[in-house]
């Protein structure tokens, strides 16, 4: 498993990188909603998993409304080709390994720490803006206990170029209670969110 190794000097590099290439590559970055700006908590984010722009993406929330340390699951293989993300808070899982449990105590374990914002992505693969809302992997669900937390952020991307060249990006930012902390739970609570996120977008007008 590769751990998180955070690094300020290169931090600083990529939060000047990303908002260069943000504003280089979108027409527009539109955030709709609001998360709690508590100091102290650490949160567990779950997006849709659509593009290689996705950790990009809650970086820049990150900086937008926490400024917390960034943990961000990506695979294995992927962070072994990438390696110097692990500066930035990526950490690996190699499902279907021995160490996938290790990564997700990892990743529990930073969410029982303060200050800490962890990403999990529990459809496991990248899919299409089309495909709607994938399966969740059990490992949500043993996260979601083994650090106890008591609430989820959600983030939905939405991308459209209407009568621009460069697509507009959305963020719709949400948040969900672990009453029940089962991954069927988590994974219904994301679709109804998802959704509403989908109907906002096809109402804006170009």
């Amino acid at each position: 498993m590769i751990k998180t190794c955070h690094n300020r000097l290169y931090d600083s590099f990529f939060n000047y990188y990303i908002h260069r290439i943000l504003k280089k590559d979108f027409h527009s970055i539109h955030v709709v909603g609001e998360w709690n700006r508590d100091v102290e908590s650490s949160h567990l984010i779950i997006g849709n998993h659509v593009s290689w722009w996705d950790g990009f993406w809650v970086y820049y929330l990150n900086k937008r409304f926490f400024q917390k340390r960034l943990h961000v699951m990506m695979l294995e293989k992927q962070l072994k080709e990438r390696k110097f993300l692990s500066r930035f808070g990526a950490f690996s899982i190699e499902p279907g390994s021995r160490s996938v449990l290790e990564s997700l105590n990892y990743a529990a374990e930073k969410l029982r720490e303060q200050g800490n914002l962890v990403v999990m992505y529990p459809q496991g693969k990248i899919a299409s803006f089309s495909a709607g809302v994938l399966p969740f992997q059990p490992g949500i669900e043993y996260v979601l206990k083994k650090s106890g937390i008591n609430h989820v952020l959600f983030y939905v991307a939405l991308v459209d170029y209407f009568s621009n060249r460069n697509p507009v990006l959305n963020l719709y930012l949400g948040r969900a209670e672990c009453n029940e902390p089962t991954a069927d739970s988590i994974e219904e609570q994301f679709r109804r969110f998802y959704f509403q996120a989908v109907e906002k977008q096809s109402e804006i007008e170009s």
